[in-house]
């Protein structure tokens, strides 16, 4: 499709956007002396959230968001690289219920490419043909893995390893920069956590090679042979590269890291603000609202558990207003 094909499309995300908490906004609410205070000031806002359960509000919120990007999409389908990931989750939900033999306990991710439902069909029984091409592999190396090792970890490492892989594959198709851009930054966070945990658990290679995916950010080959090297040659080799504060994070704490991650695919769609055409000013919203969502949620849970003001901000991500 042609840029000029979205115009009415970003104008309506414009329009979105503008109701996105901005960084003052989220402050304040980060500053609310209670929880019962904190959900008056996000219902200011039309969050809907109950004084006892925040969850339902939340889920609707992201079921809207979803909606709101599916009607002004001129082609959905160009959006198949963002929410791909949560089909490969909902393979690994599916691989796992199967092989315990029950249904599976926990909800499926959403959006998502597939129908969940359509794909429990086709796992339960074992008719891979008929999955989607993209998860055919994965299904394959997951339940062997699981029906001959029972080694759970290493069935969910390949599916992701699969998911980014194939999340790079699609927006490659969709030939759009920023696209492309947010799954390599996913694919490169993803590796540098698995290897992380792979130094301290003393994983063999062998488990390394399966888990991790290629990306542009480094070869697979030369941060494998760090991570083997032990932790210090890993952050040290990550140092080099453009994720030197990926290893800063870690050297504080995995939830540092990963509140890294999302701050850097944050400041790269910022670059986006300006654009009045094309697909990557729904791609940042989508993104930037995700990310409003899940900052609602750690602040609340924070603030249910009693947490400090401090610990909240150190936890919350960065806004893209």
């Amino acid at each position: 499709m042609k840029d000029t094909d979205y115009t009415f499309a970003v104008a309506r995300i414009r329009s979105n956007e503008a109701r996105l908490l901005t960084s003052a906004e989220l402050n304040a609410v980060i500053s609310a002396a209670t929880y019962k205070e904190t959900v008056s000031r996000l219902n200011e806002k039309g969050y809907e959230i109950s004084d006892t359960d925040y969850s339902p509000a939340l889920s609707k919120r992201m079921e809207n968001l979803w909606k709101t990007v599916c009607e002004v999409l001129p082609d959905k389908s160009q959006f198949d690289s963002v929410i791909l990931k949560n089909d490969f989750a909902n393979l690994k939900i599916l691989s796992k219920a199967f092989i315990l033999g029950k249904d599976p306990e926990c909800e499926y991710e959403f959006p998502s490419v597939y129908s969940p439902e359509e794909l429990k069909e086709n796992v339960f029984a074992r008719k891979n043909s008929l999955l989607p091409e993209c998860l055919q592999h994965a299904d394959r190396s997951s339940y062997r893995i699981l029906s001959k090792t029972k080694f759970a970890q290493l069935s969910d490492s390949v599916i992701d390893r699969a998911s980014m892989e194939w999340s790079i594959k699609t927006a490659k198709k969709a030939d759009n920069p920023i696209l492309l851009e947010m799954a390599e930054i996913d694919t490169a966070c993803a590796d540098i956590k698995v290897l992380y945990r792979c130094i301290l658990t003393e994983k063999a290679q062998s488990f390394m090679e399966r888990a991790v995916a290629e990306c542009r950010a480094f070869s697979k080959t030369d941060i494998i042979a760090a991570a083997l090297k032990g932790m210090d040659s890993f952050l040290e080799f990550l140092s080099h590269t453009d994720y030197k504060g990926a290893a800063d994070a870690l050297k504080v704490s995995t939830t540092e890291f990963e509140r890294w991650c999302d701050n850097k695919k944050i400041s790269a769609l910022k670059n986006t603000k300006t654009e009045v055409f094309g697909i990557s000013p729904i791609v940042a919203f989508y993104y930037a609202a995700e990310t409003e969502i899940r900052n609602i949620r750690i602040i609340l849970s924070a603030k249910m558990n009693g947490l400090s003001e401090e610990t909240i901000r150190a936890r919350v991500r960065d806004s893209f207003v």
